[in-house]
């Protein structure tokens, strides 16, 4: 698995050599250009806002100043380093990458500034001692205290995480705004297999056959078949965000308007990938093989199993194919990243084209006897 860094900011020596570790270790993989430039702060937030990367490193311009600072000075100099991520990054990933960026951080403090704590210590206590000692002393004090950060002043540098500008994020997401959308995509596909069976019950019942005598045309007759199930999906939609709601206290965003038109496309996707289903399928056998292959292979490349960004690039490819993909990426846009209904009017697009897709091939295979 690989993490991408943009080592965005002022590259100085001590930023470069954190890098340079990071670059090091087999989790991780530096970057720090694109197309040949070199990454600024406002191109890394675009990569993250685009999907492309999920998380940036920016090294403010005086890190490598507020190290080497003198410490006998009366006041003292204190920065920061950035760390952007996408907010519908999941915790359980983002939290160990925080983690090993921190100890980074601490290693290079104590690097660059132990030596001039001991210096300072020894010409403070130790005036008259040989110079020849006071470099054994010296050397042995370096190494007992360079194992942990002592006192209680606020470090030199410490480490923010944060998220790209245009994002409404108050609070960086909890378990439940991050799973319950994926969770919710899956369970509302399966009305697929009920769909499906019941219209192949219908058929070996002959009910269609008799339905054919009415003055109805059959693109409408099978639309009225649908009408119970995508009312059904709209009603688990409600259940599944509402609970999570009022029980879990997990937040629904600030675009009613947006909710409701992701979760109306995605309830017309997945009841016409019943139709879809329906029209192949000539056996109950037939139906629940299909279904638990479409389903669960759907689910897996959409990221309703696990977030998109630790697959290779390829299976994120073929995941555009599936609407799960662009059914959760809406919902992360509303509930974690703060986005309103004009962002994800390109996403309901998508969903919209999958439905009629769907359905316009479920009704052109679609056999009424």
């Amino acid at each position: 698995m690989k993490t991408i860094f943009g080592g965005a900011g002022r590259q100085g020596t001590h930023a470069t050599a954190i890098l340079r570790q990071l670059d090091e270790m087999e989790a991780f993989q530096v970057e720090t250009t694109w197309d040949g430039q070199p990454l600024t702060q406002e191109m890394a937030e675009r990569l993250i806002v685009e999907g492309k990367r999920n998380l940036a490193l920016v090294f403010p311009p005086d890190f490598s100043d507020a190290l080497e600072q003198n410490l006998t000075a009366t006041e003292r100099h204190t920065t920061r380093v950035l760390v952007i991520v996408d907010p519908a990054t999941s915790s359980q990933f983002v939290e160990p990458i925080l983690g090993t960026l921190r100890g980074l951080l601490e290693r290079s403090i104590y690097q660059a500034m132990t030596p001039k704590g001991s210096d300072f210590l020894f010409e403070q206590l130790a005036p008259h001692v040989p110079a020849e000692q006071r470099e054994t002393f010296k050397a042995r004090a370096q190494e007992a205290t360079s194992g942990g950060l002592l006192g209680d002043r606020e470090p030199v540098v410490t480490l923010e995480r944060t998220t790209p500008a245009g994002m409404r994020v108050e609070k960086y997401p909890d378990v439940f705004q991050q799973n319950v959308p994926g969770y919710t995509i899956y369970g509302i596909f399966w009305i697929v297999t009920l769909l499906a069976g019941s219209v192949l019950q219908e058929k070996q019942e002959g009910t269609f056959r008799r339905l054919l005598v009415a003055p109805m045309n059959r693109a409408i007759m099978l639309t009225g078949k649908l009408v119970p199930y995508y009312i059904i999906n709209l009603i688990q939609l409600a259940i599944m965000l509402g609970a999570s709601s009022l029980l879990f206290g997990m937040s629904l965003g600030h675009s009613p308007a947006g909710l409701v038109a992701v979760s109306l496309a995605a309830a017309a996707t997945a009841t016409g990938l019943g139709v879809l289903v329906a029209a192949l399928a000539r056996t109950e056998a037939q139906v629940g093989g299909l279904t638990v292959l479409l389903l669960l292979t759907m689910s897996a490349l959409g990221g309703c199993f696990v977030p998109r960004l630790i697959m290779p690039q390829w299976l994120r490819t073929i995941g555009l194919l599936t609407p799960h993909t662009w059914a959760l990426d809406a919902y992360q846009d509303l509930l974690v990243r703060g986005y309103g209904l004009r962002e994800v009017l390109p996403k309901v697009g998508a969903l919209a084209a999958f439905a009629g897709a769907f359905f316009g091939i479920g009704a052109w295979r679609f056999r009424f006897e």
